[in-house]
């Protein structure tokens, strides 16, 4: 972002995952937002983007304040790996005259980063802190799909 832009970047936060009721949305701003068809949560949070060490596997780590119970207990209740998505815009792009704020047409995504998975969550009174990666497919086991004769009858004749 420009230094002098007068325009902020807002992130918006996606964290899905099957036991959960709905996705959660957060934006990284104090109040809420209406996108995509879908309102977020404003909440200050604070993430840091994948640090590629050669000694270590890429990390990130996403901090979110621990105001509300809810988003908490959800993260930490979440067992296996979450997705996450995280896609930056620009405050321009929506009308701020009004709670939650709404888009002005159609709101152009600056950078969007998808395929990203919460690995493990921690949390004290004060923040919550999640550690984020890609998926480790060596955890993966192989032959993932077996070939049987109800999968693949064409090779059992």
């Amino acid at each position: 972002e420009d230094a002098s832009s007068p325009d902020a970047l807002l992130a918006f936060l996606l964290v899905e995952h099957p036991a959960l009721a709905e996705p959660i949305r957060l934006v990284c701003d104090p109040l809420g937002y209406i996108y995509d068809g879908a309102e977020w949560t404003g909440i200050v949070f604070g993430y840091t983007i994948l640090d590629d060490a050669e000694e270590a596997v890429a990390v990130a780590e996403v901090t979110l304040p621990n105001v509300d119970r809810r988003i908490g207990q959800a993260l930490r209740e979440v067992s296996g790996e979450a997705r996450l998505t995280l896609s930056l815009l620009s405050a321009a792009d929506f009308d701020l005259s009004v709670v939650p704020r709404v888009p002005i047409g159609t709101p152009g995504v600056i950078y969007h980063m998808p395929g990203y998975v919460l690995k493990s969550v921690t949390g004290d009174a004060l923040q919550i802190a999640g550690q984020v990666g890609l998926h480790d497919y060596s955890q993966e086991p192989w032959p993932c799909i077996s070939a049987t004769q109800a999968r693949l009858p064409g090779l059992y004749r």
